[in-house]
């Protein structure tokens, strides 16, 4: 560590690698290089300061993966591992949606769409597999119920601007690089709401959207401009129909 400042004599010996006389510092009697002991305190306060960077770009990643998620609370504990794949089904749900996270890490660039009626596991496997890419890859992600959301901007329409920048992907500070959009369909459908998942849609990639409904039937209720959005760079490899039919949920009362 560095010497902090103190009175210093000027000492016999020789810095080779500054070519320059060494000082002693009298209290201590240490010698040492000014040139030397400046560089030293320089790369200690860089440390400490990429150090604080890298706690707060922590902190900011586990704000948008948790807090600022618009989901229901329990699903902040969903993980690949407590995915309950206890049947053939589950467990080829389970298969899939790691194969598609473990594609995206390798930078894939495409959309993910799954199919599935409520409580079949969508929404936990979604999110299960941002935040298994968040947690490698140290890099942005959340997760967007859309009624949620909906709900949201039409209490304070000044938030969409806000909302539609930043699922975008456009704020460059906070660039969201995984979003779930979850449940769409299941929002009251209207020109505006449809024009809001539009503006969130149309300049990103990477977004995992789940909904109970079918392709024709997206494309029927939002029209051919959205549906192409929802779909972009989605081959049928990147459209999944669960193959789990049970509401998990249901099961908690049998």
């Amino acid at each position: 560590m560095p010497f902090p400042e103190a009175k210093m004599e000027q000492s016999s010996e020789w810095c080779d690698k500054h070519q320059c006389q060494m000082v002693r510092i009298a209290k201590t009697g240490a010698v040492i290089c000014p040139q030397c002991n400046k560089e030293e305190r320089l790369s200690f306060e860089e440390q400490k300061a990429q150090a604080s960077f890298k706690r707060n770009e922590e902190k900011k990643r586990i704000y948008y993966l948790e807090d600022f998620s618009m989901m229901d609370s329990e699903l902040k504990l969903a993980t690949f591992d407590n995915f309950k794949a206890d049947t053939p089904e589950r467990q080829a749900d389970l298969d899939f949606i790691k194969k598609e996270a473990r594609e995206y890490i390798r930078g894939a660039q495409n959309n993910i769409v799954l199919i599935g009626d409520c409580g079949v596991g969508k929404s936990h496997l979604a999110y299960s597999a941002i935040k298994a890419i968040s947690d490698y890859n140290k890099k942005l992600a959340t997760v967007i119920n859309v009624v949620d959301l909906v709900a949201k901007v039409k209490e304070d329409f000044s938030l969409e601007a806000y909302y539609t920048n930043l699922l975008s992907g456009k704020d460059k500070n906070d660039k969201i690089e995984y979003l779930v959009l979850d449940d769409l369909g299941t929002e009251k459908t209207s020109e505006w709401s449809s024009n809001l998942i539009y503006s969130i849609l149309n300049k990103r990639t990477n977004t995992i959207i789940t909904t109970n409904l079918t392709p024709p039937e997206i494309q029927r209720r939002y029209g051919k401009r959205i549906f192409s959005r929802i779909f972009k760079g989605v081959g049928q490899e990147h459209v999944y129909q669960f193959k789990n039919r049970t509401d998990e949920r249901k099961n908690l009362w049998n």
